[in-house]
């Protein structure tokens, strides 16, 4: 399986990080973000997590809901990574994500869901066809096009968003 997710250029680093920060915004883990940053040293730099995102577990909350937090962690990881790429090909490329990019990335869920929350190849699969159908339609949804336009130029000026300014700059999301 031959595919390359490198960052072409700054446009699409900033498209691959107004990517991840709307998906997140859209599946509901804001309270994740700490900041989007494209001056990030590397490109696993460019959102930074609140430390709640790196939850592993507390002696004082029961197996079910510390399992739960960790499986939103990762349903919020694979949006991400997910809307990442279609941000990128849907908005900027302005093209659909090709079948090969679509296994490769599902591939890389596959292995990080047996790793973070130990699921079946089925259960990983399942949750990530049901996040690729819901943001598939919300990256092509006009509104949000342009409000992924709007994020991508701010943060390219700025180069560095916190999570307020971010959740300003994507109020318009919840009005879609």
């Amino acid at each position: 399986m031959e595919t390359n997710l490198r960052y072409r250029n700054e446009d699409d680093r900033c498209y691959g990080a107004t990517g991840m920060t709307v998906a997140l915004v859209v599946m509901e883990g804001e309270d994740l973000l700490s900041a989007v940053n494209l001056d990030a040293e590397n490109a696993d730099g460019l959102i930074e997590y609140a430390g709640e995102y790196f939850f592993n577990g507390n002696p004082g909350l029961s197996a079910k809901s510390a399992w739960n937090t960790i499986l939103k962690h990762f349903n919020c990881s694979m949006a991400a990574a997910i809307g990442n790429v279609m941000c990128r090909r849907y908005i900027l490329d302005r093209e659909r994500m090709d079948d090969t990019t679509k296994k490769f990335l599902l591939k890389l869920m596959i292995e990080e869901g047996h790793d973070t929350c130990d699921l079946d190849d089925d259960e990983t699969r399942r949750l990530f066809d049901k996040n690729f159908v819901y943001l598939t339609r919300v990256f092509t949804h006009q509104g949000v096009q342009s409000v992924c336009n709007d994020f991508a130029d701010v943060l390219k000026r700025r180069r560095r968003m916190s999570r307020l300014d971010i959740l300003e700059q994507l109020r318009s999301l919840r009005m879609l």
